[in-house]
């Protein structure tokens, strides 16, 4: 009687599987290099600042440039200023500490976005920051007044400003408050 012999294959076994190297494909070099890019850019660009030790020159309040952006039938406020925070603590700028005020007492809403965190100025420190508000027809009427805890700016003076006569999404830039 004779004995049949059958070879089976099986390819998971039978082999050693090939290593894959790679450190030898140009995609993997290319996606490390700009992944270490882009941690090395996220790292390095971080917003510096321009703060200074405190002195006894100068006002503890000063505006730079207004910026007015018709937004219908409202306004963006964009105060650019600089503060000198003599608190041996950090002032986060807002409300009750920071207020604009119209001529008649009322107090205009700050222009807050959910993702932006409220600007902070280091202790003993003196600072440039940008502070935004939310205006209605009726504060553009009269002056506009900036508080910022014992200092105040004028921002307007009380001169009527007409907001229909302004291009929408069109920013009006002054140095200084606006006249």
């Amino acid at each position: 009687m004779e004995v049949a012999h059958f070879h089976v294959c099986n390819p998971g076994v039978s082999a050693p599987p090939e290593q894959m190297s790679f450190l030898k494909r140009y995609e993997v070099w290319l996606l490390l290099l700009l992944g270490g890019g882009a941690a090395i850019w996220v790292l390095l660009d971080q917003p510096t600042p321009e703060s200074a030790p405190l002195t006894e020159e100068g006002a503890a309040l000063t505006i730079h440039r207004c910026t007015l952006t018709r937004d219908y039938g409202n306004a963006r406020l964009d105060i650019e200023l600089r503060y000198q925070n003599s608190s041996p603590r950090p002032f986060i700028l807002q409300p009750p500490d920071v207020k604009l005020m119209t001529a008649a007492g009322k107090e205009v809403p700050a222009y807050i976005l959910p993702m932006e965190k409220p600007t902070q100025i280091s202790a003993q420190t003196a600072q440039n920051v940008r502070l935004r508000f939310w205006l209605e027809k009726a504060h553009l009427e009269g002056a506009l007044t900036l508080h910022i805890r014992e200092a105040t700016a004028e921002i307007k003076s009380a001169s009527s400003l007409d907001l229909e006569k302004l291009e929408n999404q069109k920013p009006i830039t002054w140095t200084g408050g606006i006249r």
